[in-house]
């Protein structure tokens, strides 16, 4: 997290060059006492255009680990659309020698904040992790109006070959769990910063499923992911 009067860091969940989100410090602000007997320093979550954060009070919430982050929320959260909001609030006194800080990431010292975002083919959920004075990582779920878990990723699973058994095709080969579903992900080129799904998921009925894929252009590289 920047400190004062310095510009704040911008999160672009997405990277399609407009930030999402902004994070920053303000200014340390203290009693005029001598020796002082209260000191606090606010760490701030902005927010950029339509875009919501998950709050708890004036303070954005912690989302447990593996809790479902959507349209619908717990009781004791909300989506806020205001400019900013508190990440925490950290105090000392040196009068008396004691510190500590407000709000349930401070208190914690690490959560995940619950996010959503506006991009053109509609809302998207994620998650950002913050570790003590740090934002450390984050995820969005690539399908629009989609819920995501906190601290979800995805997990890819192991391709056994890939071959070509009939014109125009690439034949995946991918070990899998029975009853679960996957998720066949594409890019042009590695450098690239995200993974876009194919339009269809993968029911498997044995631990060994096989997909063809329509070879389209001059390259790409697949991947099969677990899917929710």
């Amino acid at each position: 997290l920047p400190w004062p009067f310095g510009p704040a860091a911008t999160l672009d969940l997405n990277q399609d060059g407009t930030f999402d989100f902004s994070f920053s410090l303000g200014p340390s602000i203290c009693t005029m006492d001598v020796p002082t007997s209260f000191c606090s320093q606010p760490a701030y979550v902005s927010i950029a255009r339509t875009n919501s954060i998950l709050n708890q009070g004036s303070y954005a919430a912690s989302v447990p680990f593996g809790e479902w982050i959507g349209s619908s929320v717990p009781s004791n959260m909300a989506w806020s659309i205001s400019g900013s909001t508190y990440l925490f609030i950290s105090w000392h006194s040196p009068r008396y020698g004691t510190s500590g800080i407000y709000g349930p990431i401070g208190e914690q010292g690490e959560g995940y904040l619950g996010v959503r975002f506006s991009s053109a083919d509609g809302d998207h959920y994620g998650w950002v992790y913050v570790q003590g004075w740090s934002i450390v990582d984050w995820a969005y779920e690539t399908r629009p109006n989609q819920p995501i878990r906190a601290g979800a990723q995805p997990v890819p699973v192991p391709l056994s070959h890939a071959s070509v058994e009939r014109p125009g095709f690439l034949r995946l080969a991918a070990e899998t769990e029975t009853g679960q579903a996957y998720q066949v992900q594409t890019k042009e080129s590695l450098l690239d910063f995200s993974w876009s799904n194919l339009s269809f998921a993968l029911p498997a009925s044995s631990t060994n499923t096989l997909v063809d894929i329509p070879m389209t252009g001059q390259k790409a590289f697949f991947r099969v992911v677990e899917a929710d």
